[in-house]
């Protein structure tokens, strides 16, 4: 994280990355002029680039360019239980890898916060017209995924910066707009724009 640009945002005790300010130093009334989407990935820059590719970087968003490659930190990584099990999957093969050579295989965990989800997970066996349709859904699923369940519960605990919604409160794109989301992230004592990377196709993701 950088320190230039880092300013204390009033009456609040935290600070943030002033892109604004950034983008005017290269060029006066530009950011007025920027789209949303590259304001919010001024930010980022402003605050996670190194200081010496910075104005390159910021240049490409000013000039509307792509001749460079610039860093992009998302602040978390949504999944749901297909494709983010596989990566946990993954993850968990790592650290018995690193174990046999000596390693602490504690220290395997995603760098960025990943949320998985769990919603695709539900079949229908019994129809709505039945009172109870949802708890005997449910059984049947918890029955024939056990295995699987016990391994996503796993993570939960095992790995840093995963969190796992279970199966039953929902699709990915609802529960990633209405729960995981806080619009504003706060960590360590700076304020950003919140960005997600959605494993599935259509998540759609909520910047400030």
């Amino acid at each position: 994280m950088n320190n230039q640009y880092r300013k204390v945002l009033p009456d609040t005790g935290l600070e943030y990355f002033d892109a604004r300010a950034a983008v005017e130093d290269i060029q006066a009334g530009a950011y007025q002029g920027l789209p949303y989407t590259s304001r919010v990935l001024a930010e980022n820059l402003v605050r996670r680039c190194k200081p010496e590719h910075l104005q390159a970087s910021l240049r490409q968003l000013i000039e509307r360019k792509r001749d460079l490659d610039f860093p992009w930190y998302p602040a978390r990584v949504v999944c749901h239980d297909i494709l983010g099990q596989t990566a946990l999957v993954d993850l968990a093969g790592l650290r018995d890898a690193i174990a046999e050579q000596g390693g602490d295989p504690a220290k395997v965990n995603p760098v960025v916060e990943t949320q998985l989800i769990v919603d695709h997970s539900l079949a229908v066996e019994h129809a709505g017209f039945e009172g109870d349709a949802f708890e005997k859904n449910r059984a049947i699923e918890d029955r024939r995924n056990e295995d699987r369940f016990h391994f996503i519960e796993w993570c939960k605990t095992a790995f840093e910066n995963v969190s796992v919604i279970p199966a039953g409160n929902g699709i990915m794109h609802q529960i990633n707009l209405e729960k995981m989301s806080p619009v504003v992230q706060v960590k360590q004592g700076i304020a950003f724009p919140d960005t997600c990377v959605g494993t599935d196709s259509h998540t759609p993701h909520v910047d400030a």
